[in-house]
Formats: structure tokens, sequence, C-alpha cells
């Protein structure tokens, strides 16, 4: 008999390492377990940050799209500006030429200063025409002008009241 109690208490000894490995077992498997639902809550929430960001990326592009057309917009103004300023400078220059033309030609002409001042006061003064139109009729005639060249070339008050007023002050003087 010693021989069947010797195998029976082997068999007991490896059923209670069994049953313990089986606990242990059991336990990792519970742990797993949490472990799984923690992870399954972890990809959930990174899905959702995931669309967010998505979501935030297309509202970025969107925005730059936006400014990027407000900001394609400003330089086209600023091209057309550039341009028109350029047109003005380029007149003035022209008309800042013919000036002095007329100023150097006036004073070629000039005859010589007389020795007596109260010759200078008697001297006649050249007169200004007096037939002209009051300045609210030039004024309103100008506006119409303006609006007038603005259609013709698709831009607004380019050359403007300003240049006209130039151009009439330079011819006045002459």
């Amino acid at each position: 008999m010693t021989l069947t109690v010797v195998l029976d208490a082997v068999v007991a000894g490896l059923l209670l390492a069994t049953i313990l490995y089986a606990m242990l077992l059991s336990r990792r498997l519970g742990a797993l377990r949490n472990d799984k639902a923690q992870l399954e809550a972890l990809v959930h929430s990174l899905d959702e940050s995931s669309r967010r960001a998505e979501a935030g990326v297309a509202a970025l592009r969107q925005a730059a799209d936006e400014v990027g057309r407000e900001l394609q917009q400003r330089v086209d103004r600023g091209q057309a500006l550039r341009s028109d300023l350029t047109y003005i400078i380029d007149l003035g220059g022209g008309l800042a030429d013919r000036l002095e033309g007329r100023i150097r030609t006036g004073r070629e002409a000039k005859p010589s200063v007389p020795a007596d001042p109260a010759a200078v006061d008697a001297a006649p003064r050249p007169r200004r025409p007096v037939a002209q139109a009051p300045l609210e009729q030039t004024l309103v005639a100008e506006r119409r002008d303006d609006a007038s060249d603005a259609d013709k070339r698709g831009v607004t008050g380019f050359p403007s009241r300003a240049e006209r007023l130039l151009r009439r002050a330079l011819d006045a003087r002459s």
C-alpha cells in the first residue's frame, strides 16, 4: 500500500499545484478583462480626439482660405492704387516739367527791373478773365467728370479732382 499512498500523495500535490495555478491564471485573466475595458475606453477617447482634431483642421483650412482670399483682394486693390499713383506721379512730373519750362521762358522774356520803385507799382498787371464760372458750378462739373472718368476706366476717382485743379492752376498761371 505504500505505493498507492505515495501515488495518491503525488496526484494530490499535482492537483493542489493545478488549483493554485488555475487561481493565479483566473486573477490574470480578470486583470486582462479589466485592462480590456480600459483599453476600449482609451481607444474610444482617442477616436473622439481624432475626430475633433479633423474638424479643427477643416475649420482652420476654411479660415485660411478666407483670409487668403481677403489678402489677395487687398493686394489687387493695392496694385490698382499703385498703378494709379504711378500714373499720377508721371502726370505730375510732366506738369512740373511744363511748369518749369514756362517759368524759365518767363524769366528769360522778363524785362530788366526798373530802377524806380514807383515805376514798379505803376506797371500794368495782367488780369484774369472776368467771365469765369462760379466755384460751385466748377465743383459740380468736376464731380460729374469724376464719375464719368471712373465709369470709363473702371476705377474710382483717378485721375482725381485734385489733378484737374492742379491742371487749372497751372493753366491759369500761364
